[in-house]
């Protein structure tokens, strides 16, 4: 019984393992078989990679001679600016002009109340008029001083001689000793009165010098309340236009409150920075020249310009100098502050190459097509031009180019030397 229980079980096993082997065995037989197949299917044959070929424009390279333009932006100023201010301390009486208006030399821009300042001119001109008069009286002294010595001479003379006389007869008892005592004494005063008189005439000299001193004071004070009653009226002494008035009638003012700002006419230029790489064909110009001629527009009317100096420092943070250009034209000026363009006229430059602004990759390089291949080329931007047409060229230099040569005139995105191009339209 447990022999036939232990063979059912046995067969039930081998039963399940043969269930289970069977799809294994399958499957490994449908792998192995893809394998084969995947390994032994026909390869399809290769297609060779072709380079790929850039269409771009090209343009012949001339070289010609050009005057290149450069277009700078610069700022209208002033070197002649000023904030008149006040002299006195006063009123402002009336302002016959206001900000934004033009004015000739020595016109009345603002009048303060000088009533004071007349008062005061009075004051200094009594004290002038008195000094004064003691010089004259002290001159009028020291003459009389000098007719007055001569008296006091002679009168001392006679006193001496009257005291002779005097002691003669007082020997021979003739007169008394009181007559005798009263005639020296007198000798005595009257020399006494001659020192004095002589004193006083070599005194005249530093009395001299001290009313002359007085008087000196005397009258730069006067001169100065003169000059202060002068400026009492605000003017200039040249043409030019209002900038801000900074008060008004009725308002009062001390000795240095600002009354208005002002600008002269004929000192107004334009302030615009040069890049470095265009210096040395100024600097030739000017030296060679001596001026730079410019244009530029303002409110549709041409601003005629004169490029007249460089600045003698370089900011800091700044790439290039400072030029400034004399305003030539007298119809229209501009006010200070003003932003305007400016078309510079730069010298004649020989054998450069006139290119769309498309051919210039970066700041300094050109591709021409060499054996149908880009070939890159280190150039120098000399400036721009304007064709009759009104299009935009930039002129470029480099011992490299040469006369013919086909310029790339196509912005390609991955532009290298040696990449296969050829020209649009062939």
């Amino acid at each position: 019984m447990t022999q036939a229980l232990q063979s059912g079980q046995q067969r039930t096993r081998s039963s399940t393992f043969f269930k289970w082997l069977l799809p294994l065995l399958f499957i490994a037989i449908a792998v192995a078989v893809f394998m084969y197949m995947r390994a032994t299917k026909p390869q399809a044959p290769s297609r060779p990679v072709a380079e790929k070929i850039w269409a771009v424009s090209v343009t012949p390279a001339s070289l010609e001679a050009h005057q290149p333009e450069l277009v700078l932006y610069g700022k209208v100023e002033t070197p002649r600016m000023s904030t008149l201010s006040a002299a006195v301390t006063a009123y402002v009486q009336t302002a016959p002009t206001d900000a934004g208006r033009t004015f000739s030399a020595d016109e009345t821009l603002l009048q303060l109340d000088d009533r004071d300042i007349r008062l005061l001119v009075a004051q200094r001109e009594a004290d002038l008029h008195n000094a004064e008069a003691q010089l004259s009286a002290e001159n009028v002294r020291y003459n009389a001083d000098l007719k007055a010595l001569k008296i006091e001479k002679n009168l001392l003379a006679l006193s001496k001689q009257s005291v002779s006389r005097i002691e003669n007869l007082n020997k021979r008892n003739l007169t008394s000793q009181e007559q005798l005592d009263n005639a020296r004494r007198s000798a005595q005063q009257q020399a006494l009165s001659l020192n004095t008189r002589q004193q006083a005439i070599n005194d005249h000299p530093n009395r001299l010098k001290q009313i002359t001193a007085s008087v000196t004071r005397t009258k730069a004070l006067y001169d100065t309340a003169l000059l202060d009653l002068e400026r009492t009226r605000i003017s200039t002494s040249f043409d030019g236009r209002i900038a801000q008035l900074h008060v008004a009638p009725g308002d009062r003012v001390r000795s240095g409150d600002p009354l208005l700002t002002v600008y002269g006419l004929d000192r107004l230029e334009v302030r615009a920075q040069v890049p470095s790489r265009i210096l040395p064909l100024i600097r030739n110009a000017l030296n060679d020249q001596g001026t730079i001629s410019a244009s530029s527009q303002l409110d549709e009317q041409q601003l005629a310009l004169q490029l007249d100096r460089l600045a003698g420092e370089v900011n800091s943070g700044r790439a290039g100098v400072d030029a400034f250009f004399r305003i030539e034209s007298s119809t229209s000026l501009p006010e200070p502050g003003r932003s305007v363009a400016i078309d510079l006229k730069l010298p004649v430059q020989q054998n450069v190459v006139a290119l769309p602004p498309q051919a210039l990759y970066g700041t300094n390089r050109i591709y021409r097509i060499v054996d149908d291949r880009l070939e890159a080329i280190d150039v120098e931007r000399v400036g721009d031009i304007t064709t009759d047409s009104g299009k935009t060229r930039i002129l470029v230099r480099s011992a490299d180019l040469q006369q013919g040569d086909s310029v790339v005139t196509t912005q390609l995105p991955n532009a290298i030397s040696g990449l296969k191009v050829r020209e649009a339209g062939k």
